[in-house]
């Protein structure tokens, strides 16, 4: 992307930053000055013009992603959708997200579901203008149609798995009333959802060269076939399960992407938009590949996932902490005791997801090893931070790109549609030993302490029992502690009637446990939207 267009792009990321309300009341109070046009100014009448425009413009949509990953004190995305699950725990046993304390005031939420509305007012602003683009030819709007219905698909995903029936906006409100959306009907966000995304993967192109981080056809395809296990799960429809067959193996049969021989090149800063990446969080500001911007606040684009998993110390320790720990990240997130016993001692994927006892985690000092006191459970994240970097600056934020869909999901997810939707046991077994035969070759130290050969699963048993015994253990040991698998996994497992929350999973704190019951299914709608939109109404149980 250009210079120009990144500019252009940051900002219309701005311009989001004020309320809805706020605006339409400034508007509607001083006409007799602003009717008038700026000069030298972007607006609606000299800007949405060519392609230049309509490039920048698709931009800002991904641009407020960027908000949802980068906060000092991990608001938001890290404390709400993070945890609380049982891969890891707040190094706080009090903290309220972690044990279910969930409450419509709660800022994590807000700031998220603002976010999601922000991200979909920007792609409907791509949309209400395209007709308008006279000086665009006809042929190239249906790209940036796609581009934009991608990403408001992506935000109503992020909606509709977190909040069900949530409201429906298609176009820019004109009004304040028309802002005075309720809950939509059962099942309307997902077939908009579907509807967005078969628009997507048909007409967006198949790769966009040397600039990475925009969707592809292959992206949306994934994106469209993850949505339809989910429905099939949330809703009981067991034929979703062949429409995400076909989606899933259109993706496999593209050959556009394939594993990475090393598993924890996935989670590496100079492995950015490899080979198995479909989709990723452009964390690096400025680079020559591609930039989404900055935060709205004008923040750098990175990410603050360093104050959760930096090897630190944990709530009431007594200091015993990490050297340095204050200055290289807070380390608020411990690995659960149930996810340490999840991984098979053969497993290399361990190594690459967990700092345990006496591994070095400073590569500049080989002496300085991971001290189990240093965490509540012995254990601390290490995606995204192996091999730690002591000399990154700010030291608790970082640029290594947030990776969102990976084709090993695309592959387990396949396995898990032909499982359930054809009990083809075989057809899982062969997607799944793919992804293990990768992790089986990953190369690690001495130091990891992996012992013996991880080994093929089985082709024969019940659906039922194979997806609980097999299915269910690949996905969290693939895919653990990475952006919203875990939690959401369990939701739609449990509304499938394949687990029972309540029985079959270990929190980390037993309170976590006690808590739990079938209303945090769905996080509460923001106590603030509730109170400004009346036709809104609150999730049950809260």
């Amino acid at each position: 992307m250009k210079f120009i267009a990144k500019n252009i792009a940051k900002k219309l990321a701005t311009t989001g930053g004020v309320p809805l309300l706020l605006v339409l009341s400034l508007t509607m109070c001083s006409e007799d000055v602003l009717d008038k046009q700026p000069l030298g100014t972007l607006t609606d009448e000299t800007f949405y013009k060519t392609d230049k425009d309509f490039d920048a413009a698709t931009l800002a949509p991904y641009s407020t992603m960027l908000n949802l990953t980068y906060e000092q004190f991990g608001s938001g995305l890290w404390n709400g959708f993070l945890k609380p699950d049982d891969d890891v725990q707040h190094r706080d046993p009090n903290d309220a997200m972690d044990v279910f304390n969930w409450t419509p005031g709660n800022n994590n939420f807000g700031w998220v579901w603002a976010n999601a509305y922000k991200g979909i007012a920007r792609a409907n602003t791509v949309l209400d203008q395209l007709p308008k683009a006279t000086a665009l030819a006809d042929a190239k709007k249906p790209r940036y149609e796609a581009e934009a219905k991608f990403m408001r698909a992506w935000w109503y995903f992020l909606l509709a798995t977190n909040w069900g029936e949530v409201p429906i906006l298609t176009t820019v409100p004109g009004s304040v009333e028309e802002t005075m959306v309720g809950n939509s009907k059962p099942g309307e966000v997902w077939d908009l959802i579907e509807s967005d995304l078969k628009f997507a993967s048909t007409n967006l192109p198949a790769n966009y060269g040397s600039e990475k981080g925009r969707a592809n056809k292959w992206t949306a395809q994934a994106l469209l076939g993850k949505v339809q296990v989910y429905r099939a799960q949330w809703f009981k429809t067991p034929a979703k399960y062949a429409d995400a067959i076909t989606n899933l193996q259109a993706v496999v049969n593209s050959g556009a992407y394939k594993l990475t021989a090393n598993y924890g090149d996935n989670f590496d800063e100079k492995k950015e938009n490899n080979e198995e990446s479909l989709f990723e969080v452009q964390d690096t500001e400025g680079d020559n590949i591609n930039s989404w911007g900055t935060t709205d606040t004008g923040g750098r684009a990175g990410h603050a996932w360093t104050i959760y998993v930096s090897p630190s110390c944990y709530y009431g320790s007594g200091g015993t902490c990490a050297p340095k720990s204050w200055g290289e990240g807070y380390g608020q997130i411990d690995i659960t005791p149930s996810l340490v016993k999840e991984f098979e001692p053969s497993d290399p994927r361990r190594y690459y997801t967990m700092y345990s006892q006496g591994e070095v985690y400073d590569p500049t000092g080989s002496t300085v090893k991971f001290d189990s006191t240093w965490s509540r459970t012995g254990h601390t994240p290490a995606k995204y931070n192996r091999p730690w970097d002591p000399n990154r600056f700010p030291n608790n934020w970082s640029q290594n790109n947030l990776r969102l869909i990976r084709y090993a999901d695309v592959l387990l997810l396949l396995a898990e549609a032909k499982l359930l939707g054809n009990n083809d046991v075989a057809g899982a077994a062969a997607l799944v030993n793919q992804v293990r035969a990768r992790a089986r070759t990953t190369p690690v130290p001495a130091e990891a302490k992996i012992t013996g050969t991880l080994a093929d699963v089985p082709a024969t048993g019940s659906p039922a029992a194979w997806h609980k015994q097999y299915l269910q253990h690949e996905r969290r040991v693939e895919l653990a502690t990475e952006w919203d698998y875990r939690y959401e996994d369990l939701v739609r497992w449990h509304r499938a009637g394949l687990i029972n929350i309540k029985t079959d999973v270990q929190f980390g704190y037993p309170e976590s446990n006690t808590n739990w019951k079938e209303t945090y299914l769905l996080k509460p709608i923001p106590q603030s939207e509730i109170d400004l939109n009346a036709n809104l109404k609150q999730n049950p149980g809260y």
